[in-house]
């Protein structure tokens, strides 16, 4: 029990200083304080939205009439506030208001996902048996979150976030559990290797030497303890030697990959994707032009900056002003079907027909696949009416390509010039492909693979790199290879050579307990007796650790039984929960305020984690000791050698 309690207080203070609860200042791979991608909320849309005055159907109706002639498709911050409305009447009991200011926070926003789980609460809240209608909101709001760009990439870093944690406390735990079961082999070799020759002596002070290495260098703790696990590669079993080159590859990438996502998103060329996303798809400000604006001053040869700067111009009237914006964008990019587009809607508002219908159909040209182009086609043609026949064939093309937002805008159709064509936008597609692009680079993926086993590792020496390690692993598995290694009696817990193999691979007993146990030979009883004690001791304590441990650290009694695969398994998924409810919001947060506070959320993650912790506990209750001795045998069958098990020669 000293023994379990011992190795559960270390594996908890590890956990809790790789998290950086020991630290003042968090400087861990995957600290919250090191990817410090949090940022202020843009302060020309921020709204109280506590003291908002409510809003009645005629201003809401007046409000969409303007963000109709605005030309933009997403009011996130009246969303919000049309959400706290709903949350209002929920509370309050009018389902019916719910609903309707539900429907309306889709309306103003129809790529937020919140407006669709805040419409399932409030059909559940009128009545939780309409499914039929509830589910279909909530799905659309799950595509929606994984389809916008804000929402998605938010997504895709707190996964990528939890899950590269999660791998790194497993092998943490793994790494834990190598060092208690075989580091004192290691120095029980040292103790009995002790001479008083000098040969003997140095070679047992370089290993002692060797052992604090990682404390002269000063490394972190991730690369201490795989030092430690590849220092102990000839006393390991074959897995484990296999699951330690693993955790090398796990080293050298995930921080890597970590710490390059969280700087790229820490720069400004994340913040400007970001920045024309909202001028693309949702309500700006000037703050938002002078980003994209102090952009060119330095990048002046990006034309999808420019695009969205001659799209802001042109839904605020300035035509001249997107003219420009539109043009610059197409000469650094000639193939820019969007900006063609867009810069026909600027020559049609200010009637250059002619010129707009040669920019629609060199779009079309470049993208024939677009309905939209047709459709701004037939709005061109529709100015010059002896061109009839053109009008109606363009038109009926639009319909054949994109029926469903050709009748969108047939029936916002006002004169307004933001409703009479259709403007292009920089598409949640192009926006990723923007982002994966400037974060890989010129050099390509392959490149960064390459060029992350030459990073530093954080040590007191700067120019240590993975590709030390790798070297150092190399070495001890070629030298192990010419030595023999003690082991650990999986029956009694002595050191002891390998040379009797037991029921697998991994195990191999002792000479004494060879004889006693396997041999059966008649030996004095209290030699026989003392034995089997020692077996009977060393089984309960083994038995108490993994069983004891996997009640705080789902799977460790797998990892502890030598279950290599299953017990990383578990251990995992363990951690995937832990650290899904430690960051509850997500590492990063959204940008507008979280208004609803679902229950739901809670009973989903808290019952899955609850069924999966009593499975594990289910399997725990049927761990019994690996082997039985003496009176034992009698209580049940147990895990035993074969008699006739030949030893090896």
């Amino acid at each position: 029990m000293k023994k379990a309690i011992f190795v559960f207080i270390v594996l908890i203070l590890s956990l809790l200083y790789y998290m950086g609860v020991f630290t003042r200042e968090e400087t861990l791979p995957f600290s919250k304080e090191f990817f410090s991608v949090e940022s202020p909320a843009s302060t020309d849309r921020a709204w109280d939205l506590k003291k908002s005055a409510s809003l009645s159907r005629q201003e809401l109706d007046q409000l969409y009439q303007l963000k109709l002639d605005k030309g933009i498709r997403n009011v996130p911050t009246l969303s919000f506030l049309l959400i706290r409305q709903s949350e209002q009447a929920r509370e309050n009991g009018d389902a019916d208001r719910a609903i309707q200011m539900a429907l309306y926070s889709i309306t103003f926003s129809p790529d937020l996902p919140q407006p669709y789980f805040e419409l399932a609460q409030a059909l559940w809240h009128q009545n939780f048996f309409q499914l039929h209608k509830i589910l279909p909101e909530v799905l659309k709001g799950a595509a929606v979150h994984f389809q916008y760009y804000p929402s998605s990439l938010k997504l895709l870093y707190n996964v990528f976030y939890i899950l590269s944690n999660a791998i790194l406390m497993t092998f943490i735990i793994f790494s834990i559990v190598i060092m208690v079961k075989h580091l004192p082999l290691y120095f029980y070799d040292i103790r009995k290797n002790v001479t008083h020759e000098t040969s003997g002596l140095l070679i047992n002070s370089l290993k002692i030497f060797i052992f604090f290495v990682p404390f002269f260098l000063r490394l972190d703790m991730l690369w201490a303890l795989f030092f430690w696990s590849v220092l102990l590669w000839g006393y390991v079993t074959k897995r484990d030697k296999q699951f330690i080159f693993i955790f090398l590859i796990v080293l050298v990438y995930f921080p890597f990959f970590l710490r390059s996502f969280s700087s790229f998103l820490d720069a400004g060329s994340s913040d400007i994707i970001l920045e024309m996303n909202q001028t693309n798809h949702e309500d700006w400000g000037k703050a938002t032009e002078e980003k994209l604006r102090n952009w060119l001053v330095t990048h002046p040869n990006d034309p999808e900056v420019f695009f969205s700067l001659g799209l802001a111009e042109k839904r605020q009237g300035r035509y001249p002003e997107a003219e420009e914006f539109y043009r610059k964008s197409i000469q650094l990019d000639p193939k820019f079907s969007e900006a063609l587009s867009n810069l026909g809607n600027v020559y049609l508002v200010q009637k250059q027909t002619a010129l707009a219908i040669s920019s629609y159909q060199q779009a079309i040209d470049l993208n024939p696949s677009k309905g939209a182009y047709y459709y701004n086609l037939h709005r061109a043609y529709s100015q010059e009416s002896f061109l009839s026949g053109k009008v109606d064939r363009a038109l009926q093309r639009a319909q054949q390509l994109d029926p469903q937002l050709v009748r969108y805008y047939m029936t916002i159709d006002a004169p307004h010039p933001n409703r009479l064509v259709i403007d292009e936008v920089l598409t949640d597609q192009r926006l990723w492909k923007r982002f994966m692009d400037q974060f890989i680079g010129k050099e390509g993926f392959l490149f960064r693979l390459f060029k992350a086993w030459f990073e530093r590792i954080p040590s007191r020496v700067p120019l240590l790199t993975p590709i030390l390690f790798l070297g150092f692993l190399i070495g001890m598995a070629r030298y192990c290879r010419a030595k023999r290694f003690l082991t650990r009696c999986p029956m009694c817990g002595s050191p002891t050579h390998r040379f009797y193999l037991g029921t697998s691979d991994q195990e191999f007993i002792c000479f004494n307990c060879y004889r006693i146990f396997i041999q059966k030979e008649k030996l004095h009883p209290k030699i026989v007796e003392k034995k089997s004690f020692q077996v009977g001791q060393f089984q309960k304590q083994d038995h108490l650790i993994s069983r004891y441990l996997s009640f705080f650290l789902v799977g460790f009694g797998y990892l502890w039984r030598e279950q290599v695969l299953r017990g990383l398994f578990f251990l995992f998924i363990f951690f995937i929960f832990i650290l899904r409810f430690v960051y509850w919001n997500g590492v990063i947060p959204f940008p507008l305020p979280q208004l609803s506070f679902t229950v739901w959320k809670w009973i989903f993650w808290g019952g899955l984690f609850a069924i999966f912790y009593f499975f594990s506990i289910r399997q725990l209750y049927r761990f019994k000791s690996k082997f039985e001795t003496g009176s034992e045998r009698s209580r049940g069958p147990t895990k035993t050698f074969s008699a006739n098990k030949e030893p090896l020669r």
